[in-house]
Order: structure tokens, then C-alpha cells, then sequence
């Protein structure tokens, strides 16, 4: 079995979208991420929502992955790999790579959809991370130097998740009210 999974170029991915051709394709970015620029006609499924049984229904393509290839995206690359790895896993053999990621296809000048002005996911863990930070130094200074101790496991939090690409206060982020929400198409916006 050949391990490595095909790509397609995003011009290429777009000829064959406005060619009307069937071309499915899996967003797996946050819906924050998601929201703030996609590929129009891409649905959106969160990689820690991945599910390979429940994907044909969710999508509305049963043979996508199977009988149809089945298009993958993330921001540059890595997420839809872990996507297509997970969906090989399960039985899927008609995957594709767009080469790059939302990055590339942005970079080549082809449509965005947007919803509205969502701060990306990685944003909001920097805001959060740097206002908890200059919070427990206040607190040392003014209230209990104990509060330097707790800005120190923020450190080791960062530290964590640099190492194992895993990231608590983001997972913790992603699901407040202002995060899950998803758009459609229908409300979206090219840009």
C-alpha cells in the first residue's frame, strides 16, 4: 500500500469546483478558523470532530473518500494530513491533499467565503495566555508572591503544548459560545 497520500494544487481544486464538477471537500480547521476564510462549498469538520462512520452523512456525499475522491484542507497542511491518515485508518482510499492548505489557496488569489470578523483560534490563546500572564505578575506584586508560582505553570503550559502539538487552552477556547458556531454558505461572503 503506498503510505503517502496524493495532493492536488489549489488552481487545480478550483477549475474542477467551477468546472461544477463533484469535488467534496473537508475543511478541518476550528470553526473560528473556518469562519474568518474558507473555500467556498467546503464543510467544516473540526479534525477533534472527525468521525470516518458519520463523515458521508455529515458531508451529503456518500461515495466521497470511497468510489469519489474526497478533498482535505487545514490552514497549511498538517491538520488535513492527520485527517487523511485517520480517514485511510478507516477504509477511505480516494483521499487528496490540497497542496498548502487555505494559505495557498489565498496566496493564488482564488475566493475566499467569509462569515463575519472572527479572531483566529491561535489569536485568542495569545490574548488569553498574555492577559493571565500580566494578571499573576500584578497579583505577585500587589497581592501574594504565590501568584508567580501559577504564571510559572502558564510557562510550562506553553512549553507542553510547543513539544506535543497539543494545546489545552486552545481545546478550552475553541469551545466557548463565540467558537462553535458555524456559517454557511448561504451567509458567508466572498473576498
Amino acid at each position: 500500500m503506498n503510505d503517502r497520500i496524493p495532493s492536488i494544487s489549489p488552481a487545480a481544486l478550483h477549475g474542477r469546483i467551477s468546472a461544477g464538477q463533484q469535488a467534496p471537500l473537508v475543511d478541518v480547521r476550528s470553526a473560528p478558523e473556518y469562519r474568518a476564510g474558507h473555500v467556498g462549498g467546503a464543510h467544516s469538520v473540526p479534525l477533534d470532530e472527525l468521525d470516518p462512520q458519520a463523515l458521508p452523512e455529515r458531508i451529503g456525499v456518500p461515495a466521497a473518500g470511497k468510489d469519489t475522491p474526497l478533498y482535505l484542507t487545514c490552514q497549511s497542511g498538517i491538520r488535513a494530513q492527520q485527517a487523511a491518515e485517520t480517514l485511510r485508518d478507516a477504509g477511505y482510499h480516494n483521499l487528496a491533499l490540497v497542496q498548502g492548505g487555505t494559505e495557498a489557496w489565498e496566496k493564488a488569489g482564488l475566493p475566499l467565503r467569509r462569515c463575519g470578523s472572527a479572531i483566529s483560534l491561535e489569536r485568542q490563546v495569545q490574548i488569553t495566555i498574555g492577559a493571565l500572564l500580566i494578571l499573576k505578575v500584578f497579583f505577585g506584586f500587589t497581592v501574594h508572591e504565590l501568584f508567580f508560582v501559577f504564571a510559572a505553570f502558564i510557562g510550562a503550559g506553553l512549553v507542553m503544548a510547543g513539544l506535543t502539538r497539543w494545546c489545552g487552552m486552545a481545546r478550552l477556547i475553541a469551545r466557548m459560545p463565540w467558537n462553535r458556531g458555524g456559517c454557511t454558505d448561504n451567509a458567508a461572503t466572498s473576498s
